[in-house]
């Protein structure tokens, strides 16, 4: 055997043990690596932790003032004050009231159920309650607390009731200025349906209650 013949031999032999060397690493190393595969996508990423963080949780919602026979009060955009407006007719379907004065006790009973109450401080400011009365007669009763003692044109409150399609002015009340000092007063509804309420103040406090008045037998 010539030397050339000896050395072909020893390079095969050396080729044949690389060639074992690699199949064997690459078998070791598929038996090592584990299942990677990801399950389908279910339609919805998972949050991460930031995006728990960041993201902006439900805004506070309002609950409408609702009583358990379905009169509704919501806060709403009041309307501005216009002066000069004509009043309809107080009572068009001559709804009967109540006095409390000249009930006999011992045969009617009147019971009112509060359907709304708040405060409100007015400094040249306004609000608006959208009022759905069911149950008529509807009273809106307002007590007003001026900031300032003395009687002049510092501290005043205007209450008007208006429809809310058309703004036609329904009923109107207030504090000072035409409407006088009695700090303390009330408006009658006598037709069911949707109104918009404003409060409109100067320097006032204003205490709202709004109730519903119903008479029944003993």
């Amino acid at each position: 055997m010539t030397l050339r013949t000896i050395a072909l031999l020893m390079i095969a032999a050396l080729v044949a043990s690389c060639c074992g060397c690699i199949t064997l690493e690459k078998d070791d190393d598929a038996g090592t690596v584990p299942d990677v595969t990801e399950p389908p996508w279910s339609g919805s990423p998972a949050p991460s932790w930031e995006d728990e963080e960041d993201s902006p949780g439900p805004g506070p919602a309002h609950t409408p003032s609702t009583s358990p026979n379905g009169n509704v009060v919501v806060p709403v955009d009041p309307v501005p004050v216009q002066s000069g407006e004509p009043l309809p007719e107080v009572n068009p379907c001559g709804v009967p009231t109540i006095p409390l004065s000249r009930i006999d006790a011992r045969k009617t009973i009147v019971e009112k159920t509060t359907v709304f109450e708040g405060e409100y401080s007015l400094i040249y400011s306004a609000r608006g309650l959208q009022v759905d009365v069911v149950d008529v007669p509807f009273i809106i009763t307002f007590s007003v607390t001026p900031k300032h003692s003395e009687p002049g044109a510092y501290s005043r409150l205007v209450v008007t009731v208006r429809d809310p399609e058309t703004l036609r002015l329904i009923a109107d009340e207030g504090y000072n200025s035409i409407y006088g000092s009695e700090r303390t007063k009330s408006i009658k509804l006598y037709q069911p349906g949707r109104y918009i309420v404003t409060l409109d103040g100067h320097f006032v406090d204003v205490k709202v209650k709004m109730q519903t008045e119903q008479a029944r037998a003993p």
